[in-house]
Order: C-alpha cells, then structure tokens, then sequence
C-alpha cells in the first residue's frame, strides 16, 4: 500500500492582503494569541501520495493580542507540478509547542469578490500561471498551470463583459428560447451519454423541440465528425454565440460537472460565477455509481448540484439519496443512454480482451517521472510485459486491447510493448463503445465501464490491486469483496489465470455473476434516452439560484 498524506486540518484567519505580482504571491493577515501562533508557512500540493511544499519568507508584528503575518513566496524559484496548491500554516494552537499542519482559511468576504469581479494571475518565467481559486471553503487555495495564451488574457475577459451585457439588454428575447445544451468532457468529447442522447433528440424529438437543443462540442477535436450530419444544432465552443446561449440555457446536459462547459481550470471571473449560479444541469452520467465515490463532489448541498440526476436502477437510486442529499423525485430511474444502441459485437473468429482501468485521484496531473514510479504504472507495465500473458494470447489468438483513461492518455507512450497480440490504443482514436461491444471480456480495477460490459452478459475480471488505498482516497458504494458481478483476481497471476479459464470455457458468464442483472439493470429495452427526454421536458424544474439562495435561508 502506498503511503498517504493526511488532508491538514484548517485555521481561520483575518485576511489584510492577497495578491500575485511577477510570480511572487504575497498573503497578510492577522491571528488572534489565544487561537494560536504560527511558526512557518509553506505551499503545499494537493494530493494524497505525493508530499511536496515549498516554504514562505515570513515576518511576524504584534498588534495588541493580535500577531500579524506577512509572507511571501516567487514560484518561480521551484519546481512546481501542475497542480491546486493550498498555503499550509505550521500551528501550535494550545500554546504548548505542539506544532500541527493547517490549512490556511478565512478568505474575506470582500477580498473574495474582488477576486471575482477582477481576476488576477501572474506568469512564470517557464510559460505557466498561477492564480487564486476561489470557491465556497474560503481557503487560500492557489493553482498552477501551463499559460493559455488564448484564453489567459484581458482581451477575453472583456469578450466574456460584452457576452453578459448582449444577452442581459436583449435577456427576455434569448431567454424565450427555452435553449438545452449538451456537452461531454471538457467539451471535447461526442462518444458517450450525452451523443446517444443528441442523437435521439436530433431523431425523435418534436420539431419545436429540436430547434432549441443543441451540442457543444470544439468542432477542431475529432469527435466532432460523430455530431457533424446535424451540424444546424452543433455549436463552437467558447465562440461569442456560444457564450450568449450559455448564458440563455434553460438546461445544460452532460455527462460531467457544470464546469465542463467551460474553459477547464479557468481563473474565476464574474461570467463563469454568474453562469455556474444560475443554471440547472441534468447529469447524465457516464456509468453507474456504484465503484467510485463521488458524493463529495456531486452533493446536492455543493456546488455541482444537479437539478435531475439520472440513474440505472432503484439499486442505485437509493446510493444517489442516501449519500448525495437527492430526493428520488430529483433522481430519474431511466438507464443510461448509451445502453440504447450497446449489443454484442464479439467476433468469435477474432477474440479480444479489454483492458480499461481507471484513473486515479492521487496520480492526476503529475510527472511522467512521478507517474513510472507509481504502483498503477508499475502494476500494469509488468502484467502487459508477462510472459505467461504473451504465451497465452498467442496459443488462443487472441488480442488485448489497452484503452487508458482519458485522463491518463498522456503517459500511454510509458506502456510501450512489443507484442502482436497487445494492442495500446490511445484515447481518442476508437469511440469507447465500439471497444465495449466487440470485446469478448473486460479486465478492470474499478471503472464504471464494467456495467457496459455486464450489460452485454459478458464476464467482468476485476484487479483491484491497490484496493486498501483506492478505498481510504477513494472509497466505493459496494463491497468490493462480496457485490462485484465478476471474478476477483489479487495478483498477476491470479489475472492470467482467469483468463486462461475464460478463454478455455469460450468466455462465458458464470451464473453466480449473471443472477443480479434485473436488480442493477432493469431496463434493457433500449428507451433510456427515450425516458431521459420525457423526464426532461415534462419537468418544471424551479429557477437554481432562487433555489438555493431560499436553501441558505434555512
């Protein structure tokens, strides 16, 4: 098991000052003697494995009972990752010289606003920003990221002012277009739920109904051929129209949080806060809740609360209540739209294994270098190099197919194997569903995308190798030792064993695994998309922001 960091506790201080000049953040603010002193201060990055942190110079002035701190740090002089990055505070809070970490908390009101209402960053000297990221906790929370030339500059912000100020002087006029916008991931995507549903839409729904939904979708990316026949109601992201019909959007749906219909890890801005507050979103999701918790992110009481929640059974409908903070009229029982179109494609003559493990929370946004020494990289490197996996792809002939999460695919080059029977596929270059539906069998550690191939009645092997840590980090909704639908393997071997025993049987589901499908996918009707769309267009659904500034009251 790898080693992990404990998340520090937070203190809450008076702000005086935060800014960011020429890569030097400098922070001042005030702590009463009886809440504690602070002896150092340092940059910490957020992540679970990794411990790095770079100090703060720091000078110290009393003030009555009151000790005033003033820090500062240029980044510019260390090697900083890709990353959130929190100011972490050296405290003895008893007075006894006991020294503990703490986040630093207490983020005025009005400092906060200004950060909004006139956002700042500063460039480093090797081609990244930093800038604060200010959401509900009021932490000092800084990330740093590669420079956008396109997207990082004076010059959009008042592209996103003149947006606001077209669609609030003409607001009754954009707004009577009852608009629905669809995305998938970073707005990049077009192979998921949110596809399957446009195409339905695009298909089946009322003319006046079609007018008004459209895709969203950076028409440079490849996925933009799989929308392109119904390119009147496909549009550019982050064009000037687009921004407007952001703005105007009665819904937005996608397979992901509300901030994927925005430029990803953008500085905070008066437009992405205005957006964020006011639309409702309907999740669509892209696989079952059931492996990865998620409630912390998707909490109805958080800042990715969903106005309609789409899930694939009463099974998963009560997870969505009980940990979410949903009620069930909230939660819509219809299958995931994909499933409409997902059937058996595997060729006998042509056997194939999937190999799709997820990613992992720790690992995201790291070094390659920090990446190889990883026990996900180092796991999976050794089973594709296995000699007893390569003699038994060749006496069966069959091929596994390695198909990385999305949010891995930079490091698929470290997999490099030479082998005929292994295949590495880059994210990207296959829609995933045509992988799921020609596979004759999945290898997974604890991705959704096992209910797809459940789905097809065909077997799932799970390798939840780093089990322990995925579950203190992570955390799933299921026992992982008794309410997988599939066989468990610990080690490699165990792995390679199991599939020789799939292989030599021709791939077939056992029955203990095949006798819960009716509970966890009663709907195989191919009418997901079908139930989504009446859900949704049957729905009145209250204004958001009313909604939660009336929750706040109470």
């Amino acid at each position: 098991m790898q080693q992990l960091m404990e998340a520090p506790a937070e203190i809450k201080v008076k702000t005086r000052k935060f800014s960011l000049t020429k890569g030097t953040i400098k922070i001042s603010f005030e702590l009463e003697g009886s809440r504690g002193r602070i002896r150092s201060l340092k940059l910490k990055q957020r992540n679970a494995v990794l411990d790095t942190s770079f100090p703060f110079e720091m000078q110290t002035a009393k003030k009555g009972n009151t000790i005033v701190y003033h820090a500062q740090i240029n980044v510019d002089q260390y090697p900083m990752e890709t990353a959130f990055w929190d100011v972490v505070a050296s405290v003895d809070k008893e007075g006894k010289g006991n020294y503990e970490d703490a986040i630093l908390g207490g983020l005025s009101s009005k400092l906060k606003l200004k950060l909004i209402l006139f956002p700042r960053w500063t460039r480093t000297g090797d081609g990244h920003m930093v800038y604060p990221f200010v959401n509900g906790a009021r932490q000092f929370t800084i990330q740093y990221r590669k420079y956008d030339p396109k997207y990082d500059s004076y010059a959009f912000i008042a592209k996103e002012f003149l947006a606001l100020f077209c669609y609030f002087i003409l607001k009754p006029y954009w707004d009577h277009k009852k608009l629905w916008l669809i995305c998938e991931k970073y707005c990049t995507m077009a192979q998921d739920n949110g596809l399957y549903f446009f195409r339905y839409c695009m298909e089946h729904a009322p003319e006046k109904d079609r007018s008004r939904i459209f895709y969203v979708i950076d028409k440079k990316c490849p996925d933009y051929q799989a929308v392109k026949e119904y390119d009147a109601n496909v549009i550019q992201f982050m064009s000037f129209k687009y921004m407007i019909y952001l703005s105007a959007a009665r819904y937005l749906i996608s397979t992901d949080a509300i901030r994927h219909f925005y430029i990803w890890d953008s500085p905070n801005s008066i437009y992405k806060v205005l957006y964020q507050a006011r639309k409702n979103i309907v999740f669509l999701q892209h696989g079952v809740m059931g492996f990865k918790q998620c409630h912390r992110t998707f909490h109805k009481g958080g800042g990715n609360q969903m106005a309609l929640f789409v899930v694939s059974s009463g099974y998963e409908q009560k997870i969505i209540h009980d940990y979410f903070g949903y009620d069930n009229e909230e939660i819509i029982i219809t299958g995931l739209a994909r499933w409409d179109v997902l059937e058996d494609k595997s060729d006998p003559a042509h056997k194939e294994i999937l190999l799709m493990p997820t990613w992992r929370s720790w690992l995201e946004d790291i070094s390659e270098e920090q990446f190889k020494k990883s026990e996900y990289y180092q796991r999976y490197k050794a089973f594709l190099q296995d000699e007893r996996l390569k003699t038994l792809l060749e006496k069966e002939n069959i091929t596994l197919n390695f198909y990385i999460h999305p949010k891995f695919r930079e490091h698929i080059r470290s997999f490099q194997v030479e082998d005929r029977h292994i295949r590495l596929i880059p994210f990207g270059t296959m829609p995933l569903n045509q992988l799921l539906m020609s596979c004759h069998m999945l290898i997974t550690d604890y991705s959704s995308v096992s209910w797809d191939v459940y789905y097809q009645e065909k077997p799932v092997v799970f390798y939840p190798f780093d089990l322990e840590t995925y579950e203190k980090v992570q955390g799933s909704y299921m026992d992982y030792k008794k309410d997988v639908f599939g066989d468990l393997a610990w080690d490699q071997n165990q792995l390679v064993d199991l599939i020789g025993e799939y292989a030599r049987n021709g791939f077939r589901e056992k029955p203990e695994f095949s006798g819960r499908r009716d509970e966890l996918l009663p709907y195989r009707d191919n009418d997901n998309s079908k139930r989504i769309y009446e859900y949704i267009a049957n729905a009145q659904i209250p204004d958001k922001l009313k909604r939660r500034l009336k929750e706040k009251k109470f």
